[in-house]
């Protein structure tokens, strides 16, 4: 009988914890490969260390009674709300039917009738308990108890004793679980102390979110045998030999995990771009220790000046990382375009690369702009022609762009400035140059090129797919331009995206640009990898995918291995049987972990940016007003710092709402709108949550409003597709190549 259905049969008496099984059919290689199968083709799921037979999921919508899953997104006092999977909206559960669940908690949910909603469920199961939450210790009659921090109304007894003060912020692992959340106790699993620091802040967020810092023991050593049993000469003559091409790589200063070379010449009649690939596959194989902690992390995070990596370090920094003068082995994409910029030609194959220079985008920006000194012009000799013809290329490939309708959203996000100490001393508006615009565009070509070879060998693969904004979300956009006097046709599909395009453009550099361009970001679908081939909106591409980062991304690795067999000379038929269900579950999976990655990534933004401003209490500023709530205004500074002054401290009595753009108070005639320019105090910073508190500076009473007719008269409808080439972004979006439109990521 085979082992995995050895496996299944052994399941089906019952759930049994992995270690217990891992026992059971002695650790051997053929147990861990039948498991890896067995997770792929979603028969099986691990909750808590106990495998289990998976439940079948069930599709499209659930009748009365029904059961399907879900995750505990909010919890109230008296009630929470659950996300279902595949399907649009999030379900209201009473109280009394949450069965103690908690936010971030899976489980199982029965639809149940209900006069007052729509739809209404219970909790019949808790299938996945969050295992890690933030809380603060508070003592009552000599007893320690737990709030959760991001649910205050569930306080828990503490069952062991944990050396903790009271107010002290502690990381808790739930026990106890019953019928009512009363019935909850917990153990303190780690004391972070009083917040005070960033550090501790971020601290907090990390333990919370459940993410791994640190690499098993087994995962370390299993990366240093497969590096030493490597026969890396062998492997190199098997493949396409480019040292003798002068390849180089743009990254910033501080990158260790160098992903991406390039190579660039002129041809007859058009230009030759090479993208150079790590050859992540070749070293971490399917079914390793490896492969399923990376496969579990999903992506690397970086925040701050902190980097979770996806992989050891042995991979991620050393063998892996093309790294100048070093010989490695890469996946590379070799295309050539015309002298139009149009791609005329493109093919893959494994190969044997050497980078001549680690390029750094601020001095090849320095070349570009002609600002160049003898330094400079040595380092970069070897490649000095090969940059003004990127350049040039780039040209080309904007123009194309903009064509086509892109959306150029312009991000407020933020670079942090840390001192030697890690300590976060200051915060300025990310600005990205033409090198960090060259390397996206070459990065976004080659993505696409991934794209077009599974769908004309008929693979199965990982598209990176952004679908059309749904008309709900169409709608209320449209409402929100029009009170801000900008017109916006959205009846006709096909022109959406050049509508939003044309009023990106004709706004940038406006005091609306900041509050048009999250508005047109927030009304977009979310980026998400798939299975099927959709497309991507905002880029205006048919055939989009994430080729390009394999050392911080499992898509990217995934999508490397199928290719990989392709070229390889693997029969279609087994390629299709092996990576059908496989591509489902990464795609999945990859999506999840991307969640939660840019959760952090943007909170610990917010984190830091409050301890930064928390020097500065009682300082004046001038802010732009980015958007309006019956609660009060939020006001970002030059700097990207944004702070709530409350509607109580604005000086207005009942004061009206006009939804996304002013505040009105017809008593005082006092009003704010989205865009003006308002002098602001910080009275506030809460570094653990990561929100500026400020006033409105009555010692400084600047307040100039926004001019609508300046922004009428630029979006005034055009006859021509719009052209402007101007662009933000850089490394840290072609690392997520598509994070233009911010989720963090697209």
């Amino acid at each position: 009988m085979p082992i995995k259905e050895k496996i299944l049969r052994e399941l089906r008496k019952g759930p049994v914890k992995f270690k217990k099984l891992q026992s059971k059919f002695k650790a051997s290689r053929k147990f861990f490969a039948a498991m890896n199968e067995l997770y792929n083709e979603g028969l099986i799921d691990e909750i808590n260390g106990t495998v289990v037979i998976k439940e079948k999921k069930k599709k499209g919508k659930a009748p009365d009674g029904e059961l399907f899953r879900g995750t505990v997104v909010k919890l109230t006092e008296n009630f929470g709300f659950v996300k279902l999977e595949n399907e649009p909206g999030d379900i209201f559960i009473s109280g009394r039917l949450m069965m103690g669940a908690l936010p971030g908690d899976e489980v199982t949910v029965k639809k149940i009738p209900s006069n007052r909603r729509d739809i209404e469920g219970e909790i019949v199961r808790i299938t996945r308990e969050k295992q890690s939450l933030a809380a603060v210790i508070s003592y009552e009659y000599g007893r320690m108890y737990a709030t959760l921090l991001d649910c205050p109304y569930v306080k828990m007894r503490v069952e062991n004793r944990p050396y903790a003060q009271n107010e002290d912020i502690v990381i808790v692992s739930v026990k106890g679980r019953g019928t009512t959340h009363r019935s909850l106790t917990c153990t303190v699993t780690s004391v972070i102390g009083k917040v005070s620091s960033s550090k501790k802040a971020t601290d907090v967020l990390i333990a919370s979110k459940e993410v791994e810092t640190a690499f098993p023991k087994k995962v370390i050593e299993e990366a240093q045998r497969l590096i030493r049993n490597t026969d890396f000469a062998a492997e190199a003559q098997k493949r396409e030999n480019f040292t003798d091409i002068d390849i180089f790589t743009i990254d910033s200063r501080s990158t260790k995990d160098i992903d991406d070379a390039i190579h660039i010449k002129k041809t007859g009649n058009g230009y030759e771009l090479g993208v150079h690939i790590a050859d992540v596959s070749f070293y971490v194989r399917g079914g390793t220790e490896c492969d399923s902690d990376a496969y579990r992390r999903g992506t690397s995070i970086y925040y701050g000046d902190t980097v979770i990596p996806m992989l050891p370090v042995e991979f991620s920094n050393d063998v892996c990382s093309l790294n100048e003068n070093r010989e490695r082995l890469a996946f590379s994409c070799i295309m050539r375009l015309d002298g139009e910029g149009n791609l005329t030609d493109y093919r893959f194959t494994k190969s044997l690369i050497r980078s001549r220079v680690k390029g750094v985008y601020s001095e090849i920006n320095s070349i570009l702009a002609g600002d160049v000194t003898d330094e400079l012009k040595e380092k970069y000799r070897i490649v000095w022609d090969e940059i003004f013809t990127a350049d040039e290329l780039f040209g080309l490939l904007r123009r194309k762009r903009n064509k086509r309708g892109y959306l150029n959203i312009e991000s407020d996000e933020a670079y942090i400035v840390f001192d030697k100490n890690g300590t976060a001393v200051d915060v300025k508006k990310r600005v990205s140059g033409e090198s960090e615009q060259i390397i996206e565009e070459f990065m976004i070509l080659a993505n696409s090129c991934a794209a077009k070879f599974a769908k004309k060998h008929e693979l199965p693969f990982i598209y990176r797919i952004h679908e059309e904004p749904s008309e709900e979300k169409m709608s209320a956009l449209s409402d929100n331009l029009l009170r801000m006097n900008i017109p916006f046709n959205c009846s006709d599909k096909d022109s959406i995206r050049f509508e939003m395009s044309r009023i990106l453009d004709d706004t940038r550099d406006t005091p609306l640009e900041t509050t048009v361009h999250r508005m047109i970001l927030r009304s977009q679908s979310k980026a998400r990898y798939s299975e099927q081939k959709i497309g991507h909106f905002s880029l205006a591409l048919n055939d989009y995918s994430h080729f390009t980062s394999p050392i911080r991304r499992y898509s990217d690795l995934a999508i490397h291995r199928i290719m990989s067999d392709y070229l390889a000379g693997k029969d279609i038929d087994r390629i299709k049987k092996r990576y059908d269900k496989y591509v489902i579950s990464r795609s999945k999976q990859a999506s999840e972990r991307e969640i939660i990655a840019t959760q952090i990534e943007r909170d610990a933004d917010e984190i830091y940016k409050a301890e930064i401003m928390s020097r500065h209490i009682g300082e004046s500023f001038i802010g732009t007003v980015t958007s309006v709530t019956s609660f009060g205004i939020y006001v970002m500074l030059d700097n990207t710092a944004e702070g709530l002054v409350h509607v109580s401290r604005l000086d207005m009595i009942q004061p009206t709402l006009n939804e996304g753009y002013s505040l009105y108070c017809k008593y005082t005639g006092r009003e704010y709108t989205v865009g003006d320019k308002i002098a602001v105090k910080v009275t506030n910073a809460d570094i653990l949550n990561g929100n500026i508190d400020m006033v409105t500076d009555a010692d400084n009473p600047v307040h100039i409003k926004v001019s609508k007719t300046t922004v009428a008269k630029k979006t005034e409808p055009q006859t021509e597709t719009p052209t402007k080439s101007r662009k933000k972004g850089g490394k840290a979006e072609r690392q997520k190549s598509d994070r233009r439109i911010k989720y963090k990521r697209k």
